[in-house]
């Protein structure tokens, strides 16, 4: 169970730790000589029962509130300390405010320094730690009297640490690794070690792992969790780990950075989230106020858009989007904290809901209702539902597996226990929307007046299904079921095909005598044109009509084929190949009796369709399809 410390500057928060732990989590020059926590401490230690219990001592004083955030995102637990001669005091209300929007609800209060007061003020501090706790997560938490000095308390203190270690549920290990870098330095004989808190997944030694900002490829050489050596490190715990990689050492790894086992991981500048502003502040938060923000061990700044009014009251809560100076890596979910532009007071604080969001339309109707379903989510699976309920053209899979931090399969996995269906396995769709797609896109072939049929093109605009990857789909399955005809690039109803004009059909006549079933050269458009005696560019007009309606196939720029030649030239490849399918543009103009030119132009239109494959001078068959 990772603790994490809590409270004004000097109420305690160390000398508590090193007496539970025999760890002096104060170990830079400077907190020595002053008496002052100024960055992270960590300490560790085994109960009796056999719990490994981890302190993450944060510094208490106002200008280290920085530091003391880095430190308290993926903890389990809160020990809040109130010492008995000063009573809460103002670093005490803010870390407790910031546990409170960070969420974490379990924790206890430790009164320290009962034995510098007499037994009225320790009845009269718990009163005000009682009501200060009361409408925070940690409303309840046990308050227990202490003394580091005299020991008195630390053994019940100790006992109910054990007893929280005991009822601590192992987190879930599903999604990405991800550990959140709160320090580095280099070791002896090692070289560089990273520490942090683990949020998520979980990796063994010889992982591979993704350095973030700027997905540098680093390899985990050896892994320490709770300050022991171990082979696997996972979500809830504090790991250090030695890595490698080309260009990587201390100077380019800081504060803030992520590991993280998601190759496809990408930060952010500008993402929506929910926030609560406190209660306690004097004014409203304004749209575009800038602020401080802090999520996980990463401190940036930016600026704060408000969605559905111009601010938001103290007390309330709204959606935002917010736009940092600088590139954050964020999931859905994650808590992030917001203090005013001078880095002197806690605003607000809340989670994260959709990682990128849209430089315009931010605050449209469905981006705000987007938003709204989001937050209601409370589980991976409730958010996945809402998405396949909501969204009627389906998502793209790839930016929701960023933002929930889930591999392809997982994201697969738990889609299709939602009845969601899959798309070319990149866009997922609820089954009832993909049904109602279906029927909208069927219904559109209505605004087809000339009986022609539409282009996919056409028929996207007709439908408002401008998602290609779902508008192909449709259309192959509907094809595929007989529901739909091709005629010629376009797409039809059964007993819709497309017909000749009366004129039209008087010059598909006279050519039709030229481009009969047999011809395998036909004439070039001019020629024929000359023959027909009309204008070339009227005669292309008619006969790429003919091309539209199914009876004339174009494979090169200047000659039409009747539909039965095409298939006769295709067939005629398999007759002309050797025994291992491969033929010869020699091979093919014997064969068929055509020009090499006219040769070489069918073989290339037969590469562009997949139909064979060109190696050196020969071609290889590839495929039996129909031409």
């Amino acid at each position: 169970m990772i603790i994490a410390t809590a409270g004004h500057v000097d109420h305690g928060k160390t000398s508590l730790v090193r007496h539970l732990t025999g760890v002096d989590t104060d170990r830079l020059a400077e907190e020595k000589s002053r008496g002052l926590t100024i960055d992270l401490g960590f300490a560790y230690t085994t109960t009796r029962g056999g719990h490994r219990l981890g302190f993450v001592d944060v510094p208490g004083h106002i200008r280290f509130i920085g530091n003391m955030l880095a430190g308290v995102g993926a903890v389990d637990f809160a020990l809040l300390v109130v010492a008995a001669d000063d009573g809460p005091m103002p670093q005490t209300r803010e870390h407790l405010a910031i546990l409170d929007l960070l969420g974490l609800s379990r924790g206890l209060v430790a009164l320290t320094k009962i034995d510098r007061v007499e037994t009225p003020r320790i009845s009269e501090v718990t009163g005000q730690i009682s009501a200060l706790l009361d409408g925070t997560s940690l409303q309840g938490a046990r308050i227990l009297p202490v003394s580091s000095t005299e020991g008195d308390g630390l053994d019940e203190l100790s006992d109910a640490l054990e007893l929280a270690a005991r009822q601590t549920e192992t987190r879930n290990r599903v999604g990405y690794f991800r550990l959140a870098i709160d320090r580095s330095f280099s070791v002896k004989g090692a070289g560089l070690v990273t520490t942090g808190s683990v949020f998520t997944g979980a990796i063994r030694t010889g992982d591979e792992l993704y350095l973030q900002p700027g997905n540098r490829l680093v390899r985990v050489r050896g892994l320490h969790t709770q300050s022991q050596a171990t082979e696997v490190a996972g979500a809830g715990d504090r790991c250090a780990a030695n890595i490698a990689g080309a260009g990587i050492d201390p100077d380019s790894v800081h504060r803030g950075d992520w590991l993280t086992s998601n190759p496809a991981a990408t930060t952010t500048r500008r993402f929506d989230a929910n926030i609560k502003v406190l209660g306690s502040e004097s004014g409203a938060l304004r749209h575009w106020t800038p602020v401080h923000l802090h999520t996980a061990a990463s401190h940036v700044t930016g600026r704060v858009a408000t969605l559905e009014a111009r601010s938001i009251a103290p007390g309330a809560e709204g959606l935002v989007q917010i736009q940092t100076d600088s590139p954050v890596l964020i999931c859905t979910n994650d808590r992030l904290i917001i203090r005013d532009q001078a880095a002197q007071r806690t605003i607000g604080g809340g989670r994260v809901l959709d990682p990128v969001s849209p430089q315009r339309g931010r605050a449209r109707p469905f981006r705000i209702e987007h938003l709204h379903g989001i937050n209601q989510a409370r589980s991976t699976p409730d958010l996945v539902r809402f998405l396949l309920d909501h969204h009627v053209r389906g998502i793209a899979m790839a930016p929701w597996e960023n933002a929930l931090n889930l591999p392809h399969a997982d994201l697969l996995a738990m889609a299709d226990g939602l009845d969601g269906l899959v798309i070319e396995d990149q866009w997922l769709i609820g089954q009832q929307h993909y049904e109602t797609c279906t029927q909208i896109l069927l219904k559109s072939f209505a605004t087809d007046r000339s009986g022609d049929g539409l282009t996919v093109q056409q028929l996207g605009q007709a439908s408002g299904i401008r998602n290609p990857v779902l508008l192909a789909h449709l259309n192959a399955t509907l094809i595929r079921d007989g529901r739909l005809i091709n005629q010629g690039g376009r797409l039809a109803l059964p007993g819709q095909r497309a017909s000749l004009t009366p004129a039209e059909q008087v010059i598909w006549d006279r050519a039709a005598t030229h481009l009969g079933p047999d011809v395998l050269q036909p004439p070039v458009i001019h020629d024929l044109a000359r023959q027909l005696n009309m204008a070339p560019r009227d005669l292309e007009k008619v006969l790429s009509r003919c091309v539209q309606i199914g009876l004339l196939v174009r494979p090169v720029k200047n000659r039409f084929f009747h539909r039965e030649a095409m298939a006769a030239l295709r067939i005629a490849l398999g007759k002309a190949a050797d025994t291992a399918g491969d033929i010869t543009v020699k091979q093919y103009r014997d064969s068929t009796g055509i020009g090499r030119n006219l040769a070489i132009e069918l073989l290339e239109y037969f590469d562009g369709r997949g139909i064979t494959r060109r190696q050196g001078d020969a071609r290889r068959i590839i495929a039996t399809r129909q031409a």
